[in-house]
Formats: C-alpha cells, sequence, structure tokens
C-alpha cells in the first residue's frame, strides 16, 4: 500500500536525543496498521518540535477506522514516553524485544479497533 508522510519540523535549539527513531517507528507503525486492518492510510502527519527535547506526534487517519496516534516526550526515557491513541482515547500497549516500536504500537491499535469493533457490535 502506499502512503504520503507529512512532515513538519520545528527547530529552536539543537535537541537532545529522542529516546526512539520516531522515524522509522513512523514508517513501520503506518505500514503495519495498514496491513492489520486492511487499509490504506487517507493521510500521514508526521509532526516535530525541536527545543531543548523532541517532541514527536504520528497521526495516520484510517478511512471508516479513526485516527491512530503515537506521541513521544523526548524528555522522558523511551517505555516512558511513549503515548498511543485511538480517536483520543488512551489505548494500553506493552513493550516487546521480539517486535519493533512501531509493530507494537500497531499491533495495540489493531488490538483497540477489534474491542471497539466488538463492543459496539455487542450493544447493537
Amino acid at each position: 500500500m502506499k502512503f504520503q508522510t507529512h512532515t513538519a519540523i520545528g527547530h529552536d535549539v539543537t535537541p537532545a536525543p529522542a529516546p526512539l527513531d520516531t522515524h522509522e517507528a513512523a514508517r513501520e507503525f503506518t505500514a503495519t496498521l495498514a496491513h492489520l486492518l486492511q487499509v490504506e492510510p487517507a493521510r500521514v502527519i508526521h509532526d516535530e518540535y525541536r527545543t531543548a527535547y523532541v517532541w514527536t506526534n504520528v497521526t495516520v487517519s484510517l478511512p471508516a477506522i479513526g485516527e491512530a496516534v503515537f506521541s513521544v516526550d523526548g524528555r522522558k526515557a523511551a517505555h516512558e514516553a511513549v503515548r498511543l491513541y485511538l480517536d483520543n482515547k488512551a489505548v494500553p500497549f506493552a513493550w516487546t524485544d521480539r517486535r519493533s516500536a512501531g509493530q507494537t504500537f500497531a499491533g495495540a491499535v489493531a488490538a483497540a479497533v477489534r474491542e471497539r469493533d466488538a463492543r459496539a457490535a455487542r450493544q447493537d
């Protein structure tokens, strides 16, 4: 599946190193979401704001599913730095050594989508 990533980077000073490679994680997150959910992303936005640290948000808009976002706060260590959301609701995830960050995030979002859809089906 093909998708275009829009990147915006703001600079104030030279930042400290990020807790993870957000560019690679963003590519893997988007590609894995597309594969797991079998939907081509409508839009991918990779925002970075650099001050003494880097704050990153990667937003993937998925038609008929919603928006998946991971956010990285460069002031924190890798595991505490990441937050994951589906339609502005926090998504829990667990780090594993077997999968990359992007694949871990996408797997957690895909599980949240399945859980949300199952809940909606039970309510109908």
